[in-house]
């Protein structure tokens, strides 16, 4: 069965979310409800096409998607910033044409989606602090630190209730523009760890984890291009040591972990 089959037919007990790593910066949630929400999905080769005058394979992927962006259409798709491994267009068109989706980004970003069709009245443009209701749960944008090339990227904040969990969105380890996510207290946080472009390597993760007092984390954004970085093993040593009240969440794409989380993993894979 392949994951899209899986994954259509996952049930999500009452006051549990189900989150997804589905590769690069992009996660899959679920909820009782039977919601989906859809995170910086990077789900063909765009980023290498983009490049690849100027990169050669430096941008190549190196991983099969875990599926095809019109086998699973989310109900919600948030997109934190402009970059292409985050705003995938080649992806965006079988999105552009659901008429029940509904999108929470940034401003560039929705300048983008209008230009490529997107209805603006499904489009749902924040600026840092400004949140909207989902129904089954909150979207809080926040401040991250991409940089000067983007400064208006975006952390998400998704409060279902009964969880709470911190999409940092790419950012480096600057804990003035962190603040407000620190304060907000999450219950788990999805975070870079490829060191690279201005984000955290695995041990500034493992200090913002301990920052944020989460109980669980799941690193991202690494592995995806041979010029991408990232070091696994730096993070498993950086939590262990800097952050040891924070479950490290650390598994292949297509794993199910079920937030919030008891004294062990509840987890699951649906790979097809």
């Amino acid at each position: 069965m392949s994951f899209s089959d899986t994954f259509r037919n996952l049930e999500i007990a009452e006051h549990k979310v189900g989150v997804i790593w589905i590769g690069q910066a992009g996660f899959l949630l679920k909820t009782a409800g039977g919601r989906k929400i859809l995170i910086d999905p990077y789900l063909t080769d765009s980023v290498y096409h983009i490049m690849e005058k100027e990169e050669g394979l430096g941008y190549k992927r190196l991983s099969v998607p875990l599926f095809e962006p019109n086998e699973v259409i989310p109900d919600f798709l948030l997109i934190s910033h402009e970059h292409p491994d985050h705003l995938d267009m080649e992806a965006m068109p079988v999105y552009r044409d659901q008429e029940n989706l509904q999108v929470i980004t940034n401003t560039g970003c929705k300048e983008q989606l209008v230009e490529a069709g997107f209805p603006e009245n499904r489009i749902h443009a924040l600026r840092k602090g400004e949140e909207v209701s989902c129904g089954e749960f909150w979207v809080k944008a926040v401040d991250c630190d991409h940089g000067e090339l983007c400064p208006d990227a975006l952390g998400f904040l998704l409060d279902f209730g009964f969880v709470k969990l911190y999409y940092s969105g790419d950012t480096g380890y600057t804990p003035e523009r962190l603040r407000e996510a620190v304060m907000e207290r999450p219950d788990v946080a999805l975070l870079p760890i490829n060191g690279a472009y201005g984000n955290l390597n695995g041990t500034q993760a493992a200090r913002l984890a301990a920052d944020l007092e989460v109980t669980a984390c799941i690193p991202h954004h690494f592995w995806t291009f041979p010029r991408h970085l990232g070091n696994p093993i730096e993070a498993v040593g950086a939590f262990r040591e800097l952050a040891p009240g924070c479950r490290l969440d650390m598994d292949m794409p297509g794993r199910v972990f079920l937030y919030p989380c008891g004294e062990e993993p509840e987890e699951r894979s649906i790979h097809g």
